[in-house]
């Protein structure tokens, strides 16, 4: 019995490795999002939670939404047991019975406390809530991304680009999240981009 411990011990690390999260780029998830918005949970049952909606960052609902509670796994554990009042941003997709659900799971469900985030694995770029949604709003107005969002090797993925590279460089100094979004976040060896031609007089 002990031998059987000390080999599935062993073995463990590389067992595990079989079940890591796939994770998605947050220029992705945004594409993708029919819904993204700041708002309070405000009933908890038990396989969804009713939330209010404060803020509109991308797309429109009624102000109360109800959203699907994703499952737990071994790589992909809640870090906040969800209750009512809890602040949270999501990054949602609309399910064909009307309610919505996060996309990713922890990755379209980000908590906020005391108007921070507590989730130590979010990118360093995503320093407060205001500049992550000014971020994003600065990413949906010079982006648009075309292509099978689903495909999960993110394959002929093509983002086009409304603004100047000068424009797109000022506005990376302006807004940490839209640089990383911009930048770090955009799978560039799997992604084709165009950005509008630079004409100089």
């Amino acid at each position: 019995m002990k031998l059987f411990l000390y080999l599935f011990l062993f073995l463990f690390p590389t067992l595990n490795y079989g079940f890591k999260k796939h994770e998605l780029p947050y220029s992705i998830v945004i594409a993708k999002a029919d819904l993204i918005v700041d708002g309070t949970i405000s009933k908890v049952s038990k396989n969804e939670y009713e939330f209010t909606i404060s803020q509109f960052v991308k797309g429109r609902s009624a102000l109360k939404i109800k959203v699907s509670i994703w499952n737990e796994w071994i790589c992909d554990p809640r870090i906040k047991e969800l209750k009512n009042g809890q602040r949270l941003i999501l990054f949602l997709e609309k399910s064909p019975n009307g309610n919505f659900s996060p996309i990713n799971d922890s990755t379209g469900e980000i908590y906020v406390d005391n108007d921070s985030f507590i989730n130590i694995f979010l990118p360093k770029e995503f320093t407060n809530p205001q500049v992550l949604k000014e971020g994003i709003s600065m990413f949906l107005q010079t982006y648009k991304v075309y292509g099978d969002l689903n495909d999960r090797f993110l394959q002929n993925i093509h983002i086009e680009s409304n603004k100047s590279i000068f424009e797109i460089y000022k506005m990376k100094e302006d807004n940490k999240v839209f640089k990383f979004l911009a930048a770090n976040d955009l799978p560039y060896s799997e992604v084709k981009f165009n950005l509008i031609p630079q004409f100089i007089n």
